[in-house]
């Protein structure tokens, strides 16, 4: 992952700062050494230049020759100038310990070998330094009651601390890099939460605040599993195996969501009350007869979640689903449930409880308006019976008025300059902030079969996790945190070479309205102004067509988006197209280095929510489809 920009200027210009202040008064320096034993075997000299991680000189950097005994005894010592350089000659061999450092940086040693000393041969290290002067903070509250919890040990990488009497702790003298952080109660509770680069902002990672013990909320999930539960961005879900057009296989990634089925038989811990299964019909929650009938029947046995913040645009909750099994006196009985996550609530709410006993698709409306401006954790799922019923759910759809349809695209005012379907004001004002800067279009060696790797495997509830495109759960892939719209063609997700939206063939040209796109929302900042998109073609003489289109929320117009460099074998400007380019670029197979990249400027928007989208467009050529492998998609 890359360092931020903005952090690499500020530290080149603290630093060029700093080196102009010493320039005038700090000169190499040397510390004659002391006394020691007569061990001494030769003598070297020693010179070089210290520098950061990016290339900047380090001015007035510590520089320590010590013993290589236990004792460590400094014998002979300088410091960098201005420009990083340092010399120092009559090196001893008993004093070949050295040690760099400076505060605010990671100090680094080197033993220099002893048979060096028997040449007298000049010895030149040039040291690079690591930054080391972040922190990582945050909180820690009882789960049970709220209250902060004092104690508890926190150890990340070679450090360790405790929180304080109001649970706050410190961690301090960090390099900015990735971490694990683990937390340990004093009654032995533990939990672990990884830091990225991308959580610091400037030198300071602020840490969401945990909560340790407490009891299951709901079955299997105490709160902070809650907290760390997926992060619903889009507004619009789907997944079923066996229709085409909108509910085809290749545009539905529901099959991707967290499924907890955890909630056991107590006499036999490997037999399930429910289950899940990936069918053609949809992602069915499963329930099974025959269990203790003494289960209550206003708990969950079987359910989906993630997390999400409520607005005025995604207030409704909806559920197209259908029932197998099911009939007029043994119904399948479903629900929504909420947790509070922004008010810290222990409570679980119960949204509204339905009641289907039809093969007949249905939507069913769950209004989250009690919770506008709050993240919830949000819970969809069955009751347990004594009768074998199962719900297949094939959308899952949050919208701003209650008049959604089975397939209706999203409700809303069609965005100005962008009039495609589902592209509205109120579902883009309303799609989580994507934080993530890296998003992949590898397969990750799923296929289009239904063996375990397939992502058409289904019916397996005793392997929940390989059904569908369940190994794409918890990555990077685009669409774990972009949404896919199918408007006219379907795609390939698992194509070998890359995640592939296309056009359709024998049509023709049409520059205002994509075949099928991508978009996400994104808060841009100097950190993230740059976006690159790593693309391919597959043929050489039929051009794709493309556009990337930023919508900022604040004035809710889309603005086509062009690149200031790529990389392709040939691209330009379709003429009269819209803002959308065209390009021929086969490289890349087995090489994703050679894909050709597309850069974009987005300094404009640094400071603003914007909607990035990616769409593929039928160009002039109607004879076949044409492709937009996506390898990768980056910010920088």
């Amino acid at each position: 992952m890359k360092h931020t920009q903005l952090f690499r200027s500020a530290l080149a210009l603290a630093l060029t700062g700093l080196a102009l202040l010493l320039a005038a008064s700090c000169s190499k320096k040397q510390v004659e050494p002391g006394t020691w034993d007569d061990s001494v075997v030769g003598y070297i000299s020693v010179s070089g230049v210290v520098k950061d991680t990016f290339g900047n000189p380090l001015v007035d950097v510590d520089i320590s020759f010590k013993g290589t005994d236990s004792h460590r005894e400094v014998r002979k010592m300088t410091f960098t100038d201005f420009d990083g350089s340092y010399s120092i000659d009559k090196v001893p061999s008993n004093a070949r310990f050295i040690v760099f450092e400076k505060e605010g940086f990671a100090t680094m040693a080197y033993t220099i070998p002893s048979e060096r000393f028997a040449t007298g041969e000049p010895l030149e290290l040039n040291p690079i330094l690591e930054y080391a002067n972040a922190v990582i903070r945050g909180k820690v509250l009882d789960a049970t009651n709220g209250q902060p919890m004092e104690g508890v040990r926190i150890d990340c990488g070679s450090k360790s601390v405790s929180t304080a009497s109001d649970g706050t702790y410190s961690i301090e003298g960090l390099s900015i890099k990735d971490y694990q952080v683990d937390y340990v109660a004093a009654d032995g509770t533990k939990y672990t939460r990884n830091v990225e680069i991308e959580d610091f902002n400037g030198d300071i990672a602020e840490l969401p605040t945990v909560r340790l013990g407490g009891e299951e909320i709901l079955p299997g999930m105490k709160w902070q599993e809650m907290a760390d539960a997926p992060v619903w961005y889009g507004n619009n879900f789907r997944g079923s195996d066996g229709y085409g057009g909108i509910n085809h296989w290749t545009v539905g990634y529901m099959s991707a969501f967290p499924v907890w089925l955890k909630v056991r038989d107590e006499d036999n811990e490997d037999d399930c009350f429910g289950h899940y299964r990936y069918e053609a019909e949809g992602c069915a929650l499963v329930n099974m007869e025959g269990k203790d009938a003494s289960y209550p029947e206003d708990r969950f046995i079987a359910y989906t979640y993630g997390r999400k913040t409520i607005t005025e645009g995604n207030r409704y909750m909806n559920v197209n689903a259908r029932t197998h099994y099911a009939t007029a006196s043994n119904p399948a009985v479903f629900g929504v449930k909420v947790v509070n996550l922004t008010d810290g609530s222990l409570t679980v709410d119960d949204i509204a409880d339905y009641t289907h006993a039809s093969s007949d698709f249905k939507t069913f409306t769950f209004d989250l308006g009690d919770y506008i401006g709050k993240e919830v954790f949000i819970a969809f799922g069955i009751y347990w019976r004594d009768y074998n019923f199962h719900l297949p759910c094939r959308r899952v759809f949050f919208t701003s008025a209650d008049t959604a349809k089975n397939d209706d695209a999203l409700t809303g005012v069609a965005v100005d300059g962008a009039s495609w379907r589902g592209f509205t004001k109120e579902n883009l004002t309303s799609l989580g902030v994507n934080p993530g800067r890296s998003f992949s279009g590898d397969n990750f060696g799923q296929d289009d079969g239904e063996t375990p790797n397939g992502v058409r495997r289904k019916h397996d509830p005793d392997h929940p996790l390989d059904q569908g495109y369940g190994h794409w759960a918890g990555t990077n892939h685009i669409v774990m945190s972009w949404t896919l719209q199918y408007v006219n063609q379907t795609v390939e997700p698992v194509n070998s070479e890359g995640y592939t939206i296309k056009t359709r063939a024998n049509v023709g040209a049409d520059y205002n309205t994509p075949e099928t796109y991508l978009y996400s929302r994104f808060r841009i900042l100097e950190a993230t102004k740059n976006l690159h998109v790593y693309v391919r073609t597959f043929s050489s003489t039929n051009p794709t067509v493309f556009r990337v289109t930023a919508v900022p929320l604040s004035t809710c117009v889309a603005k086509a988006l062009t690149p200031v460099a790529n990389t392709a074998n040939t691209a330009a400007a379709v003429a009269d197209g819209n803002g959308c380019w065209q390009f021929l670029h086969e490289a890349g197979s087995g090489d994703p280095s050679e894909y050709a990249r597309f850069d974009y400027d987005l300094s404009e928007y640094v400071g603003q929510d914007v909607v990035i989208a990616i769409g593929v467009y039928k160009g002039a050529t109607s004879d076949g489809e044409q492709k937009l492998c996506i390898r990768e998609i980056d910010f920088d």
